[in-house]
């Protein structure tokens, strides 16, 4: 099977795909903070990038991870459920709501997770959450 030949396959796995670039970022980004800090919790990064050993990490640096735990520990069950959902037979329409609501949620969560910025942090994955929600609902009611 081709995604292209299924259009509902072929956006599941743009907006997967788009997901997991999403993690790479925060990764990534947490390492800049990283050695934008020069605070290392491994020696031998300390000792490669001119920087200092530390037992804690910088608290810029915690954010990030935390951001970046929180997009990983919310796209794992969107990969699973969003793949039965596009496999359940779903409109068009219907999918596309559920999988660019899901993504845009998960993106301005992890900015305003950086950013400090509540409610909006927890108005996002609130969004985000009842995106996957209601497609394992539909999933749900199409296999009983």
């Amino acid at each position: 099977m081709h995604l292209t030949n299924d259009p509902i396959l072929g956006l599941y796995a743009l907006v997967a795909s788009l997901v997991s670039l999403h993690l790479i970022v925060l990764a990534a980004y947490t390492g800049r903070v990283r050695t934008l800090h020069k605070t290392f919790v491994n020696p031998e990064d300390a000792a490669a990038f001119k920087g200092k050993g530390v037992e804690i990490e910088h608290p810029d640096v915690l954010r990030v991870k935390r951001a970046h735990m929180n997009a990983l520990e919310n796209a794992v069950p969107f990969l699973a459920i969003g793949l039965l959902y596009a496999l359940s037979g779903p409109s068009k329409v219907g999918a596309q709501a559920y999988f660019f609501t899901y993504l845009g949620a998960r993106v301005l969560h992890s900015i305003f997770y950086l950013a400090q910025k509540q409610p909006f942090r927890t108005i996002t994955f609130a969004i985000g959450a009842l995106a996957c929600t209601g497609m394992a609902v539909h999933v749900i009611r199409t296999v009983i």
